[in-house]
């Protein structure tokens, strides 16, 4: 069979959502299958078929449209005032795309077409009218719902009123998308709840993040069980929002008796301020891009995700189950995870409860790596990309 799948964002560099797209076409590759990959390329995203594991070259083909995704203040301004639709959706709409879509189903004997993400969804009609077979749609989250969330969390009016428009325009969008597809594959059980409320009435199927475990190296004891690690895209607002409330309102309470403890944080697409911010706090280091994440991780402590807002599943919660590390996560950031608090994660939603997670794994070095084995055997149960593509599959026939 030959999966078509599409994406707004290209391979490199890796995040959440390119690595959550690569694990599913892997898997469905790892189960008999072809994939064609047609994705957008930004400024920020590019292609580098060279990165893929050799052991797929032959099963994946990655074509790539160049779409102009820079957000425009003139543009941005005329869409919030003249027009009901989503500008940040309607940055991925491209004529361009649409057409090399259309030559691809015309040309490729596609059996299954799969929409990656809200943003994708908007080619459903031109889908169907050059595609009579299957289509499946993976959201990776609930789009309005973070920037209702965002619109909560923000002190500025204008913020405010700005992000609750982008929210129900997306609702919106969402709504008159609904049911368009033949199978709906959400990456969570709570965004699987929120698309049958919203009205889906298509067959559903969770299909979360995979992970290849043949890959993840061996981390049975950690070099510095002492500091706290956060990695995750900084150019995203709900992470930079968690990060400023965990020094704020955490950071020094446990320094007061964590002296050696460093907070390492890494990610991409830092803005200056943001950067400023952290380099002025006490133990705090900004580490930046990095190019080995299963390293940076291994080689330290336990991984924070003070995350409260947000929807779909934390990869980098995923791949540090599988890496044996210990975590300390709101009940936002581990949403869709089937944890036990304090067995295979340490559930903080307050700074209260953040302090005391934080103490405890860095007091109790044995009872860090317990928690970390038992997260592994989680992830192995849970999030095998094989077992979930072949669940797919099985889905839909």
């Amino acid at each position: 069979m030959k999966i078509l799948q599409l994406a707004n964002k290209a391979t490199f560099p890796p995040d959440g959502g390119t690595l959550a797209v690569l694990s599913l076409a892997k898997g469905y590759i790892k189960n008999g299958h072809r994939v064609f990959l047609l994705n957008i390329e930004t400024h920020k995203h590019i292609n580098k078929p060279e990165l893929i594991e050799p052991e797929y070259h032959n099963k994946i083909t990655i074509q790539g449209v160049k779409v102009n995704t820079r957000i425009s203040v003139i543009e941005l301004l005329f869409n919030f005032f003249f027009s009901g639709k989503p500008y940040i959706a309607q940055r991925f709409f491209s004529t361009s795309y649409s057409e090399k879509l259309t030559a691809i189903l015309q040309s490729e004997n596609v059996d299954l077409v799969q929409i990656e993400g809200l943003y994708m969804l908007q080619y459903i009609y031109t889908i169907k009218k050059h595609f009579s077979k299957k289509i499946i749609y993976r959201p990776h989250n609930m789009e309005y719902k973070i920037w209702q969330k965002n619109a909560k969390e923000t002190n500025s009016l204008i913020k405010k009123i700005y992000f609750n428009s982008i929210a129900k325009r997306l609702k919106r969008l969402e709504q008159t998308l609904l049911n368009s597809y033949d199978f709906i594959i959400p990456i969570s059980p709570v965004d699987a709840q929120h698309y049958n409320a919203l009205g889906n009435k298509k067959p559903l199927h969770i299909a979360p993040f995979g992970v290849d475990f043949k890959k993840i190296p061996n981390s049975q004891t950690n070099k510095n069980q002492q500091n706290l690690l956060f990695i995750g895209a900084l150019d995203w607002i709900p992470n930079q929002n968690g990060l400023i409330w965990f020094i704020n309102k955490c950071w020094n309470k446990i320094l007061e008796t964590e002296t050696k403890t460093e907070l390492l944080i890494a990610g991409r697409n830092a803005p200056p301020e943001f950067i400023n911010f952290i380099q002025n706090k006490p133990g705090v280091k900004y580490i930046g891009e990095i190019n080995h994440v299963y390293d940076f991780m291994i080689n330290n402590g336990p991984l924070i995700v003070p995350l409260f807002s947000g929807s779909g599943l934390r990869v980098k919660i995923i791949e540090a189950m599988a890496l044996k590390k210990s975590i300390i996560s709101t009940s936002t950031g581990a949403e869709g995870i089937p944890y036990t608090d304090y067995k295979n994660i340490i559930i903080a939603n307050t700074e209260d409860e953040f302090v005391k997670g934080v103490k405890y794994l860095i007091q109790n070095k044995n009872n860090q790596e317990e928690i970390g084995k038992n997260a592994f055997h989680l992830a192995v149960k849970q999030y095998d990309y094989e077992k979930i593509a072949h669940n797919v599959l099985n889905f839909i026939k």
